[in-house]
């Protein structure tokens, strides 16, 4: 890990909150003038019984999250160094899979403030890549879904 930050990962997964941490990372990246490496997890559809999830399905989705991502880095990204990168999979270990790939010096990733049952049952990303992470993490907090539903 080098200081000043000369490669930052951000994983992005659409929401307000992901692209809110972004923007820390490009605030940080602009600073340092250091590389931004976009990464989005694909999740895996949970099946049932002996049916078949057709390969189609994750193809699709992936296309897709290339293209937002493209979408993204074209509207923030304009004049950081930027990669992007789609998996598919565990969210959190595709995450730490890519801290492998790219051994980054920071990682800045959203939390979305789940309590209670949502945290129990929804688990957080966020707080299995910082127990495993091995670069620092620095966490955005967003809004609750409470404060969300209050905005809206």
């Amino acid at each position: 890990m080098a200081f000043p930050y000369r490669k930052i990962l951000c994983p992005i997964d659409f929401d307000d909150n992901s692209l809110g941490a972004l923007d820390k990372a490009i605030e940080i990246a602009l600073h340092f003038g250091a590389t931004v490496a976009l990464v989005h997890a694909v999740p895996l559809v949970v099946q049932f019984g002996d049916v078949p999830i057709p390969v189609d399905l994750y193809e699709d989705r992936e296309k897709a999250a290339r293209v937002k991502l493209a979408e993204i880095a074209a509207q923030k990204l304009a004049g950081v160094e930027h990669e992007s990168i789609v998996y598919t999979g565990d969210v959190a270990a595709s995450i730490l899979q890519a801290v492998d790939k790219f051994n980054p010096d920071l990682l800045v990733m959203a939390t979305h403030g789940r309590t209670g049952l949502a945290r129990l049952f929804l688990g957080s990303v966020a707080e299995g890549v910082v127990r495993k992470a091995s670069c620092p993490v620095l966490t955005v907090h967003g809004a609750s879904p409470q404060e969300q539903s209050k905005k809206s």
